[in-house]
This record gives C-alpha cells, structure tokens and sequence, in this order.
C-alpha cells in the first residue's frame, strides 16, 4: 500500500490486487491486534481511495487470475504477494491433530475466529517475533501454559528483546538448547520430543544434537520457524519462478528483504516505485 501511496501522490492510475476481503496484509492478517491496532491501516485504505487507487478485494493472483494477464495489462507491476507459506519441521508427527503453523493460528485469531485454549499446554517451536505472537495469543486464549522451545540460547534468539521480554512478563516458559525430534500422539497429539542441542563457541553458529532427550506434554503445537514465499501467485501462467519475471515486474516486501520488518517493507515499497519510475 506504500508503494501505491507513492505512486498515487505522482497522479499514476493504481490497482491493488488482494486475496484477503480487506487490504492491509500481513500487518492486518497476523499481527496480533493488542500489537498493532488496525487504525492506521483504515486510515491510509482511505486516503488511497480519495487519491483514486482501485483495490480489487478477493482477488487472489493465481489460476483463476494469472499474473500474465496482469503483467500485459500495466505499464508497471510492483509484486508484493507476502510470505504467507510457512517453513516446516520436517519431523515425525507433524500432521497430528493439535499442530498448526503460524500463519493459521494468528490468521483465525484476529479474523475473530478464536478457539479457547482453556486448560491446554501449548508448546512454540521458535525464536522469532512471531513465536512470540503465538505465545502471548495462546495464553489470552486460556491456555494452561505456554512454553517457546528454541533450538539455541537465549542471547541468540532473533526475537526483538522487548517482544521476548513481554512474552516473559505474560507467563511465557522459555526452553533453550532444544530442538523437536519427535511429536506423541496416535490421532491427536500427547507430547513431543526435544533432543537437547550444543553449540560452537561462534554466535549463532552450527549447532549439534547431544543426544539427551526431554519428553515434554502438550495439547498443542505450534510451529513458528519462518516462512517462505507462496508462488501460487505462479500458477496460471507461464512464469516458473520469481527470479524469471519480465522487467516491468518489481518485487517488493518480504519476497524482497531478508529482515521482514514493517520498516524494511516500506524501504522495499520506495525503492520499488523509484524502479517504476524508470521503467
């Protein structure tokens, strides 16, 4: 929406493309809301209208919309479908009952669609700000405990130390040196298996396993170890990858930056348009 500001304040004609029934994206969609109020999403929604940008809602860039189509259409197209496609495990167990992954956690609880949690133990596999998220949001939702297991130390974390710090104040457990090799259960889950980790002396450098276990209960697992770009946005047409786009073609936001901040997005999105600009 950045971007489309820019453009719009230049007199360019812009359409928004997006899958979602309202824009804003990820900081809509999974930023927890007592994180970030959605106020100043409204408000720039608003302001793009009146600058007369055209945001066509639940239109998802794929089969039914191929990104072809559109490329012909503009002189200028700025790709910012997100990373809504999160890293997996890779680890037995995975599809039991009682796992899910970040993006459909945080996705159902600020759509409204909250499920209590009253008297589960949850469990975060994770270290970032986002394992953060899940964690505080299982405890507004009346988990029992909520537990973040991060395969490295507590310096080492990539969480910003105030989100850790307030998941800390919150009632957030913090296991460190673990990483998940197993997840218990038949048809739904019972526990999982840590395997304790062991470090080089480097920050953040290889890690490996020691060989001790610990059996930990849980009623709930959910992974938050990253994300990857969704190229659904592929399908339909003739474009195999995103590194392969014709040059009118900008990417911009977290398909673009290696840190997916809110701040690193909007570099992304200015220098996108200083792109079109030359196009």
């Amino acid at each position: 929406m950045h971007a489309a500001w820019l453009l719009a304040k230049e007199g360019c004609a812009v359409e928004i493309f997006e899958k979602q029934p309202l824009a804003g994206g990820m900081l809509r969609y999974y930023l927890p809301i007592f994180r970030f109020k959605r106020d100043g999403i409204d408000k720039k929604i608003a302001d793009l209208k009146k600058r007369g940008v055209k945001f066509r809602l639940k239109t998802e860039i794929g089969k039914k919309n191929p990104l072809q189509k559109i490329i012909e259409k503009f002189d200028a197209v700025i790709l910012a479908p997100g990373e809504w496609k999160p890293r997996l495990l890779g680890i037995e167990g995975e599809g039991l009952k009682g796992v899910e992954y970040w993006t459909e956690f945080l996705l159902e609880y600020n759509t409204g669609k909250v499920r209590s949690l009253k008297g589960k133990n949850v469990i975060v596999v994770g270290g970032g700000d986002t394992a953060m998220d899940c964690a505080r949001v299982a405890l507004k939702l009346g988990a029992e405990s909520s537990s973040i297991a991060y395969r490295r130390t507590k310096e080492e974390m990539p969480a910003i130390k105030a989100e850790s710090a307030a998941a800390e104040k919150e009632g957030v457990r913090f296991l460190f040196n673990v990483a998940p090799e197993k997840i218990l259960g038949d048809k739904k889950i019972i526990g999982v298996v840590f395997e304790k980790t062991l470090q080089t002396s480097e920050f953040r450098g290889s890690i490996k396993k020691s060989g001790e276990q610990l059996k930990l209960p849980a009623d709930r697992v959910i992974i938050a170890i990253g994300q990857l770009p969704d190229t659904c946005v592929l399908e339909g047409s003739t474009y195999k990858n995103l590194q392969h786009l014709p040059g009118k073609v900008i990417l911009a936001g977290d398909i673009a930056e290696e840190k997916k901040t809110i701040a690193n997005a909007i570099a992304s999105a200015t220098a996108a348009v200083e792109r079109a600009r030359k196009l």
